[in-house]
């Protein structure tokens, strides 16, 4: 029970001591904690509450009256979008930030376990490899691209985006263009009808990858709509329509068309190079990707003779470029196209041992045999579920190196693993600048 009482519309003074993940500033009010949109840590501020719960309050601010040191002007323009949480911090605070996320995440789930600061490869700005713009109608009722603003389904329109390929936007426009000359409409959630839905690029070494996703079973004049965008871009290595007719907030429907260039994209990684379908998984930060896979294979510290289990082996990635010197290593993987990608990898790449399952982790149980000497995680963001934690403490690996794009899963999850491993520290990667999320690397020892 809070000892303070503060109302909707009410005025306060306040200096904003914390951020959280979703870039939000902190202050206290009495002893209500204050989430102030758009605060940084160190400023002082004239707010406004503009929502108060039983357990916290939210306010904006109406006058920033001393700026905060680690201020700084945002290189995007676009303020309801919500995907950049911290584009109005500089560089090395966000890391900082990103530190603290992990150790808290620990502290809550009383994980023992000291965070390195955070690491960070590359540009902070254009360099996600790929990129999914939601379609709709703009105030002059053009076709139009961009983000959903968030918790909505309300499409931003923007011209381009800081953290994107720069190529991505302009090729968006150029779609969005032609698909208005040719009469092509944009689905509408609320009736089920249009047709496009979603513009989706990846990028690689061999180019980019251009996906239309279609409430259809093909574009109308599609001939039209390629001729027009090749040959403007001609970096488009390949294109494909992706039919998806259901009512979903699912971007991806089961069948993809490749209707212009090659299948599969090519990206080069770790020295390695790597075949990747449109809708395989793949880390979006090239660079950073690279600093956290040998990272990873620095911390396995495989000496030749080992058998490693690379669970959500996604194409191969993480398993081929920080299991090279295994003497055989074992992926499964939950999409049938990115087991096929990873047997093609694992050619491509010389891994002479090398096999690929596609299921969940209850196979591993049904292809591995003997020892495990390794055992590499990287799950989605919700981790690893209680029969995944299970089957890898009866298969016994002496390691367990868990990549995670999730600090508070990974803490939930290391305090069950940690029963039965030993860890030394975490390693955070800065894989998404300028958003409010950070990858982690830990490495497990079997006690």
């Amino acid at each position: 029970m809070h000892n303070y009482t503060i109302l909707k519309n009410q005025r306060f003074d306040a200096a904003i001591t914390d951020m959280n993940d979703s870039g939000n500033g902190v202050c206290r009010i009495g002893d209500i904690v204050v989430f102030v949109i758009g605060g940084v840590t160190g400023d002082v501020c004239g707010i406004k509450i503009i929502k108060v719960t039983s357990k916290y309050a939210v306010a904006m601010i109406e006058e920033l009256k001393t700026p905060s040191p680690h201020r700084i002007t945002p290189a995007c323009p676009y303020k309801r979008c919500g995907g950049c949480a911290f584009q109005n911090v500089d560089f090395e605070y966000e890391n900082e930030i990103k530190k603290n996320i992990v150790s808290g995440a620990f502290l809550r789930a009383g994980v023992s376990l000291p965070v390195c600061d955070v690491s960070c490869s590359g540009s902070f700005y254009g360099y996600r490899n790929k990129a999914q713009f939601p379609v709709g109608y703009d105030k002059n009722g053009k076709l139009g691209f961009g983000y959903y603003a968030e918790k909505t389904h309300d499409v931003i329109f923007c011209e381009s985006c800081a953290i994107t390929k720069p190529e991505f936007a302009k090729i968006a426009n150029a779609v969005c263009a032609a698909a208005d000359r040719y009469g092509v409409t944009a689905y509408d959630e609320k009736t089920g009808k249009g047709i496009l839905r979603h513009i989706c690029f990846r990028s690689g070494k061999s180019g980019i990858i251009l996906t239309l996703v279609i409430n259809s079973d093909t574009l109308p004049h599609i001939k039209e709509i390629i001729t027009e965008i090749i040959g403007v871009f001609g970096n488009i290595f390949s294109i494909f329509l992706n039919v998806n007719k259901k009512s979903t907030n699912v971007i991806y429907g089961d069948k993809f068309i490749n209707v212009y260039g090659d299948e599969m994209l090519t990206d080069e990684l770790c020295e390695l190079t790597f075949d990747i379908a449109p809708a395989s998984f793949y880390q979006v930060n090239h660079d950073c990707c690279e600093a956290m896979y040998n990272k990873a294979a620095s911390l396995l510290d495989l000496k030749g003779g080992e058998t490693v289990v690379d669970l959500y082996c996604g194409v191969g990635t993480v398993g081929m470029c920080a299991a090279r010197n295994a003497n055989k290593l074992i992926g499964i993987e939950i999409i049938p196209e990115a087991v096929e990608n990873a047997k093609r990898n694992a050619i491509r790449n010389g891994f002479k041992n090398a096999e690929f399952y596609c299921g969940d982790s209850s196979v591993v149980k049904s292809v591995v045999s003997g020892k495990i000497d390794a055992l590499i995680v990287d799950p989605p963001r919700k981790g690893l579920s209680d029969d995944v934690i299970s089957s890898i403490i009866d298969l016994k690996p002496e390691k367990l190196l868990y990549i995670s794009c999730d600090p508070n899963t990974l803490a939930r999850d290391l305090q069950k693993l940690l029963i039965h491993y030993t860890a030394d520290r975490a390693y955070p990667f800065n894989m998404f600048p300028r958003t409010g999320h950070v990858e982690t690397v830990v490495l497990l020892t079997k006690k």
